[in-house]
């Protein structure tokens, strides 16, 4: 069990690129865009990979064709969301030994959401309707903050000249003080956006390296087959070792 729940941002499975069912925590600022495009760039040729960038550390658990995927707040202990994924794994495998599911071919996006959410509640310890209520609550939350913005800019109408001048310098005043909440959210859009950004940047310089290594490998094997093809000529040719003798 996560020791704060709150350090999990966002969690999935996916078959390939294929989101099977996941937790998503929008307070967060956590896309269904974002989490899309990190799947989509699961690193080959690991069965684990994590990557921290400012305050988020960015986890794949791979088995091949599932993908076990999770972002988490920079402060988690390795050991726990190592086990908070594997766990989600094991489940799914159980889940899957039963012959929950036939055709693992053909599976649609989010085709596994409510055996993700019981799997996800057991594992943090919260209750089902409780996940739901917070969704719905993340959502309603969302609307009264955006009704609220909209009523700070409200005026009331201008009774008289003093009182209007007042009421003009605090609307004044509450208008520029809306402008400095929007310049904040922006301000931290943009760095999530950066953030984001460099994380998948890691992601795709990993994949690079990994290529290039691979093929370092390959050069260097047909280097070494070449050179023992033409050793085996010279050897062929020379009788042996006569050429030198002679």
């Amino acid at each position: 069990m996560i020791s704060n729940p709150n350090l999990v941002f966002y969690a999935c499975i996916a078959n390939g690129s294929i989101i099977l069912g996941e937790f998503l925590s929008r307070e967060q600022g956590i896309s269904e865009v974002l989490a899309q495009q990190c799947v989509d760039k699961t690193p080959p040729y690991h069965s684990m990979f994590s990557h921290t960038v400012s305050n988020r550390t960015y986890t794949f658990l791979i088995n091949d064709p599932f993908t076990y995927f999770g972002i988490f707040d920079k402060n988690i202990q390795k050991s726990e969301l190592l086990g908070f994924l594997n766990r989600i794994k094991s489940s799914f495998e159980e889940i899957f030994a039963r012959g929950s599911v036939l055709d693992f071919d053909n599976m649609a996006s989010r085709s596994l959401q409510s055996q993700f959410d019981a799997v996800f509640c057991e594992i943090m310890g919260l209750d089902l309707e409780f996940l739901n209520s917070s969704r719905s609550g993340s959502k309603d939350r969302r609307n009264s903050s955006v009704d609220s913005a909209r009523g700070r800019m409200v005026v009331a109408p201008l009774l008289g000249k003093p009182k209007g001048l007042k009421k003009k310098k605090r609307a004044s005043t509450e208008k520029g003080a809306a402008d400095g909440d929007a310049k904040d959210v922006n301000g931290e859009k943009k760095v999530d956006v950066c953030d984001d950004k460099n994380a998948l940047y890691a992601v795709d310089r990993q994949k690079v390296k990994q290529i290039w290594k691979k093929h370092v490998w390959v050069v260097l094997a047909l280097d070494l087959i070449i050179c023992a093809v033409l050793f085996g000529i010279w050897l062929l040719v020379c009788q042996g070792f006569q050429c030198i003798d002679g």
